[in-house]
């Protein structure tokens, strides 16, 4: 997992700092989102296919699944946000925006519990 950390640092800090684009920035957002769901989609395999050595490290490496998985949420929820976006519907790319910054909000405090538990922070 140490292998991603910077990429998922880069990556949740995009997530996080997410905003509904403009009609003119979607398709760069896009493609953004695009490399951001691989990253955690390839972060999650890896991290499937790991055993924990401590009740310690199983207890941060499902914290950090859970993140993982509430991340790949956000990252859809961008996702969603952009292609309204891009299609000019303002309404419904903030209210996907909004649905975005409740996952992200939710896989932040897992990250840094279980980071933590498997020593990634």
């Amino acid at each position: 997992m140490k292998a991603y950390k910077s990429r998922l640092t880069t990556d949740i800090s995009y997530l996080s700092n997410f905003a509904a684009p403009s009609r003119a920035a979607a398709a760069g957002v896009l493609t953004k989102l695009s490399k951001v769901s691989r990253d955690l989609t390839d972060a999650r395999n890896t991290l499937k296919g790991q055993r924990a050595s401590t009740s310690s490290v199983a207890k941060g490496r499902t914290e950090v699944l859970q993140a993982l998985s509430d991340s790949l949420a956000a990252s859809a929820d961008a996702r969603s946000s952009a292609s309204a976006a891009r299609s000019d519907k303002r309404a419904t790319a903030a209210r996907d925006a909004k649905a975005e910054k409740h996952e992200i909000g939710l896989a932040i405090p897992l990250f840094e519990s279980g980071g933590k538990a498997l020593h990634l922070f």
